[in-house]
């Protein structure tokens, strides 16, 4: 009988651990965001107070103002709510178009400061260049490029739109030149640096991938190990509570791998075990859950399959088996090496994981001592019989 190890909790994976960075980085901007509303608010009153004129009418600077604080107030309960969604798996994805939106509007709100207090006049034009800095980081270098090109074509019809026919003087021309060639530099010194760090960001992510590699899958067959493989069943048994579905549990072991073992070596018995790793792979889907169990022990997860389904799948796969002319085989008291299955499904054999585990292990148990080689399904004539 085959002994339930506890299930640990899972480490962290690369894609919680980029969520969590995303989030981050949404909070970031979000905090930023408050700062330039009151930075813009003291800087016309300043203005104002010590030249003793104004750069933008009330209404408008009221208007600049408030945006930004409405809009970021609207970000901060969506990302907020993001956050909380775990039963929702808030996708990496979904995260950069909330950063997206949020760098689209900053553009907006700051072409609106720009517009209303001056064009290519305005004392705060230079917050462009601090945007192209914030976008850069906070996106991919190709992305940055075009915000960079967004910006320059802003400041083109923001010009043409309170220049008129006047934008064709060469003073006008050159003014706008010169602040896109501070646009550009801006963009390559900041977009180098950033490229730097988006690429040490994906040496991290490829390290942590390795990482959890190998924290869940066995090093010799490459399946899922006993400790990942609790964690899968768990959460089959709770899809299939929650939406009502079947899954179906297929457990077996080589037949006298003992006496394999002792008439061939370990070494040898290990290549088998990885050869009937690779036949798994083979002869299952890609949604079927396939793990090493223990020693020569393996099972395999079924989603949306029942009883009848899986029999002939584990039938399958036993043949598949006892076809293979395995080196060493000859050894064995059948003259080839074979497999017993047992199997258990839910909800019809267990309404959680131990027992579906318990009543599959009952049927492993049972093909064992009826011959060996063969499929059984659980029943309750089995469980009664080794009680």
């Amino acid at each position: 009988m085959i002994d339930q190890q506890p299930a640990q909790p899972p480490m962290q994976g690369p894609e919680v651990l980029a969520l969590k960075h995303l989030f981050e980085k949404n909070h970031w901007l979000i905090r930023i965001r408050m700062f330039y509303p009151v930075f813009i608010m003291l800087f016309f009153l300043s203005y104002n107070f010590l030249a003793g004129s104004s750069l933008i009418s009330w209404q408008n600077a009221l208007l600049v103002f408030l945006l930004p604080l409405i809009v970021n107030l609207l970000f901060h309960l969506d990302v907020r709510q993001k956050e909380k969604s775990t039963e929702r798996r808030v996708g990496y994805d979904q995260l950069l178009s909330v950063i997206s939106r949020q760098l689209f509007f900053d553009l907006v709100a700051i072409a609106l400061i720009v517009f209303f207090s001056g064009g290519l006049d305005s004392p705060v034009i230079a917050m462009f260049i601090v945007y192209i800095m914030i976008a850069t980081f906070l996106t991919d270098y190709h992305q940055a490029f075009r915000i960079t090109l967004t910006v320059i074509v802003l400041v083109l019809l923001i010009t043409l739109l309170q220049k008129g026919e006047t934008f064709f003087y060469s003073q006008q021309i050159m003014a706008m030149l010169t602040f896109d060639i501070m646009f550009i530099f801006t963009y390559f010194v900041s977009g180098y640096l950033s490229k730097n760090l988006h690429t040490n960001e994906t040496l991290l992510k490829e390290l942590l991938n390795q990482t959890q590699e190998l924290s869940i899958s066995d090093g010799l067959t490459g399946l899922y190990n006993q400790m990942h493989f609790f964690e899968l069943i768990k959460l089959e048994t709770k899809k299939a509570q929650r939406y009502n579905q079947g899954y179906a549990l297929i457990m077996f072991d080589v037949d006298f791998f003992k006496n394999f073992n002792d008439h061939n070596g370990h070494m040898r018995g290990s290549e088998t075990l990885r050869g009937l790793g690779s036949i798994m792979k083979s002869k299952f889907r890609t949604t079927d859950l396939l793990a090493k169990y223990g020693g020569d022990e393996f099972v395999i997860i079924l989603p949306h399959t029942d009883k009848v389904g899986a029999y002939l799948a584990a039938e399958r796969l036993r043949e598949s088996v006892e076809k293979k002319v395995f080196p060493g085989a000859e050894f064995q008291p059948l003259k080839k090496l074979t497999i017993s299955i047992g199997l258990a499904a839910y909800p019809e054999h267990g309404l959680n994981e131990e027992e579906i585990l318990n009543h599959a292990d009952k049927a492993l148990y049972f093909a064992k001592e009826s011959g060996r080689n063969r499929t059984v399904i659980y029943n309750e004539n089995i469980g009664k019989e080794l009680e």
